[in-house]
């Protein structure tokens, strides 16, 4: 194993990375601490919580951490540990707690808000141990048209929307594609863990090169399922199978969008329509909603998983968001969600679980080929001498820049140099 010296910024050019960002466990615990630790990383959606006592336990990095509904309506978050002998809390990812949190090592009690509601035998405490002081720490939320995102930094930490920045219009493109204008959660969450770095997933779902190569068999298998089946609309796996065999010009003439903070998307790329009778339903009630103008507006929009660094990828159209979840710096878990689009034809949601599925799930004739391809990238970045990683592809190829975005070929590594960007800014200092 190679050793360098832990100065996160040196380790990023221009045009290329050095490997240990990869490969060194002390760069992953950096990262902990100076992204995870700054960043807002999306935790949940509202609907997930919708009763006093309900709470969800998700993670920011490697930390847990608790969000609970309280009476009041607000949406308490704070760690996932006992302040007494730091014990997780919550064993389950989510469940209703309208009495508290309960320790399962001493049983003291916890509310929602992280105060000591109370600890058996309390008089053993008497005058050496305050309640107050053993409240557990909370978490610096804020919230977006229902999505709830954390923040470790706390008060030094910009606003949500400035984070954000032009990548609230793709979470506005998923929700406005409600004809209520409201969405709630589904039932099923995919999980998957892969060998590799987490770095990875982010410099692989805006990559439209190795599509053809990587997934090449499922685009064959795809091609014949569709000689097969004729002019029926497809369900979203095999349109994104067959949206992998497309050719690298076509990919070369749409746009990617990369913004300050190591976000991206490009345009859309593959597609599985309704069944007539719903498209035609979907349509009216959208326009009974927003307005022809606006109902239009919302369908033409077909943009392909905008990434949301350090840790989630939207796709807007099937109605998903997947969280990644690092656990070292050589193992990392993906968690997908689907989302009903209230008063919508069911069909929709059904939509939105077979891509999920398709782009998350063990079953998935498409991700196998990608976790084999995390983990080789990490094998074979741990020996030989080349140390430098290149990412230039299409460094020369911008198509319009503003301070708020820049528009490239969605063939470039525009969106990988635009994500090292931030993670050195990230990384750049202590303070």
């Amino acid at each position: 194993m190679f050793t360098v010296a832990l100065d996160p910024q040196s380790l990023v050019r221009p045009d290329s990375v050095h490997r240990s960002v990869y490969t060194d466990p002390r760069i992953f615990d950096l990262e902990m601490e100076r992204v995870f630790g700054r960043a807002w990383l999306y935790l949940a959606h509202e609907s997930e919580v919708p009763q006093p006592g309900d709470y969800v336990v998700r993670h920011m990095g490697t930390q847990a951490v608790i969000l609970t509904r309280s009476k009041d309506g607000g949406i308490d978050t704070i760690f996932n540990r006992c302040t007494h002998r730091g014990a997780t809390l919550c064993a389950f990812a989510k469940g209703n707690a309208s009495h508290g949190h309960q320790c399962p090592y001493h049983g003291w009690m916890f509310n929602g808000d992280g105060t000591v509601r109370g600890i058996p035998h309390a008089g053993n405490y008497d005058g050496v141990l305050d309640k107050a002081d053993h409240a557990i720490t909370g978490v610096r939320t804020e919230t977006y048209r229902g999505f709830i995102f954390g923040n470790l930094a706390g008060d030094s930490a910009g606003p949500l929307l400035d984070f954000l920045g032009h990548m609230k219009s793709s979470i506005d493109d998923l929700v406005d594609r409600s004809p209520t204008g409201r969405i709630e959660v589904g039932p099923y969450q995919l999980r998957h863990y892969y060998r590799a770095n987490w770095k990875m997933t982010f410099e692989n779902l805006n990559d439209t090169i190795h599509p053809g190569f990587a997934h090449s068999a499922s685009v064959v298998s795809a091609r014949a399922v569709q000689a097969e089946i004729g002019e029926q609309p497809v369900v979203p796996t095999v349109g994104m199978m067959l949206a992998n065999g497309k050719p690298i010009q076509f990919f070369q003439d749409i746009d990617m969008v990369t913004t300050p903070g190591g976000h991206s998307y490009i345009g859309g790329h593959m597609g599985a329509d309704y069944t007539p009778d719903t498209a035609d339903a979907y349509t009216a009630a959208l326009i009974a909603h927003h307005g022809a103008e606006k109902a239009q507006r919302v369908l033409s929009i077909d943009r392909h998983l905008m990434l949301l660094y350090p840790s989630s990828f939207w796709h807007a159209r099937y109605q998903t968001i997947r969280i990644m979840r690092p656990v070292r710096h050589d193992l990392t878990e993906m968690i997908g969600f689907t989302f009903r689009l209230v008063g919508a034809p069911e069909e929709t949601h059904i939509n939105a679980i077979e891509y999920c599925t398709g782009a998350n799930s063990a079953a998935s004739p498409v991700i196998a080929d990608d976790l084999e391809i995390y983990e080789r990238c990490l094998l074979g970045n741990g020996f030989d001498r080349r140390e430098w990683i290149p990412m230039s592809r299409g460094l020369r190829e911008v198509r319009e820049s503003t301070p708020a975005m820049t528009r490239s070929p969605s063939t470039s590594e525009a969106f990988i140099r635009n994500q090292f960007a931030a993670w050195a800014a990230y990384m750049g200092s202590a303070a």
